[in-house]
């Protein structure tokens, strides 16, 4: 079966098992994109990433759920898939990412360290086209996907990468605590002087 697509032709069949291939047609100044249009048979419909907000050399971690077209989950296999982030002045694809299930059916989750050196920035994570199979020839998803794709409104996939800032620990009370102890130790030596002068003797007169 050929599917002719832009910017790329798609060939592939169930019965062979075999992985869905590009053929440029013609020069593309993007990403080429395939589309598994004939082993459209599972999708991704959550992408999650969490925290929101992070800094560079940090782990993000990665939410990702699937499903049959039934509406039944779907099971990957082998688990493991391929992860786009993008961002203004930076992307990196993690390949072959191995994905652990949760014990939701259908659901997976993962980990990806960012790079030392990211600049900061909005990101967002792709699950990549084609890059997840449930073994039997069927391949998803169907394109790039992020969590502006899927069909849960609440997931989301963008992340903030900001700079590092040191974690100060000051205690249940804060920094409030240690100024008061700084100011009662101050007073309690005002007194002890005060005191060491009163008591000191006295010369007597001649």
């Amino acid at each position: 079966m050929l599917v002719l697509v832009t910017g790329s032709l798609y060939y592939a069949s169930s019965a062979a098992g075999a992985r869905p291939q590009t053929v440029s047609v013609a020069p593309a100044e993007t990403r080429p994109q395939v589309y598994c249009v004939y082993q459209y048979q599972f999708l991704v419909v959550e992408v999650q990433a969490t925290p929101g907000t992070t800094q560079a050399g940090a782990t993000v971690d990665v939410l990702l759920k699937v499903q049959n077209l039934d509406g039944t989950p779907a099971t990957l296999n082998p688990a493991q898939g391929d992860f786009l982030l993008l961002g203004s002045n930076h992307s990196h694809v993690y390949e072959k990412v191995t994905l652990t299930p949760t014990g939701n059916p259908g659901e997976y989750r993962t980990s990806i360290v960012l790079a030392s050196d990211i600049p900061m920035g909005y990101y967002k994570l792709y699950c990549v086209h084609c890059t997840l199979t449930d073994g039997n020839g069927n391949y998803a998803p169907n394109s790039d996907i992020s969590s502006d794709e899927t069909a849960d409104p609440s997931d989301a996939s963008g992340f903030i990468v900001g700079a590092a800032t040191a974690i100060t620990t000051t205690g249940p009370f804060g920094g409030f605590l240690t100024s008061l102890i700084v100011g009662l130790g101050i007073l309690v030596l005002i007194v002890i002087i005060i005191a060491a002068l009163l008591l000191r003797p006295r010369k007597k007169k001649t």
